[in-house]
């Protein structure tokens, strides 16, 4: 069976509060791309090791839960890959990270995605980009390390201070791109200033060498 390196928290837990669903409006453009992208099998679940992959974030402005020095967004929680569809309850407010500490500061009724920090990491390097994707596909993700796209080293694992520091060099000086991380094995991320941005590029990476490849 296919080794999953996926799914586990690797952040301190210990700053996350407890509350009710996350209002409609803070989640429903992300749940509509995240729909998209669960229906060509980026976002999802591994079978038999039953772990959950792929998830999302955008810039939200949560000023009014804590203030914060560090750009503030709403994630996909951890563990939720294999629902087709999302509700407030399986979203969660980023509100501050400490990303050599491993720390963040989190709430909702469920944790964030064990690769928050990585999300955090970006948007924390270039305050343009908006929206962060992290998407699962063997095709993608091995053609993109054929292709020599923009990766993270092949001996950094994911959910790391390590990780975080390399996603940063690789969007240096960019506002929107994609990048594979070697050491994460079916890993992509997409950024943009957009979520539109984000998602088209998703879009366009699944086409390119998954739809163009099967035709």
């Amino acid at each position: 069976m296919k080794v999953i390196d996926d799914g586990v928290i690797k952040y301190d837990r210990t700053n996350f509060s407890l509350c009710d669903s996350l209002r409609p409006e803070e989640y429903q453009e992300l749940e509509y791309w995240r729909k998209k992208l669960y229906k060509l099998n980026l976002i999802g679940e591994y079978p038999e090791a039953q772990i959950g992959f792929g998830n999302m974030s955008v810039i939200q402005n949560y000023s009014e839960f804590f203030q914060s020095s560090h750009p503030q967004f709403v994630i996909t929680g951890t563990q939720t890959g294999k629902y087709a569809d999302l509700n407030g309850k399986q979203y969660t407010r980023v509100l501050d990270y400490n990303i050599s500490e491993l720390k963040i500061k989190m709430m909702g009724a469920i944790e964030a995605s064990s690769e928050a920090l990585t999300h955090a990491a970006i948007y924390a390097a270039n305050s343009k980009i908006k929206s962060v994707f992290h998407i699962h596909s063997t095709k993608i993700w091995q053609k993109m390390i054929e292709d020599q796209s923009d990766h993270t080293c092949a001996t950094i694992p994911y959910g790391t201070v390590e990780m975080a520091l390399a996603t940063q060099k690789c969007i240096a000086g960019k506002n929107s791109g994609v990048f594979c991380m070697r050491g994460h094995e079916d890993g992509v991320v997409i950024y943009g200033s957009s979520m539109q941005e984000a998602g088209d590029l998703t879009l366009d990476l699944h086409r390119r060498y998954v739809t163009l490849n099967n035709s």
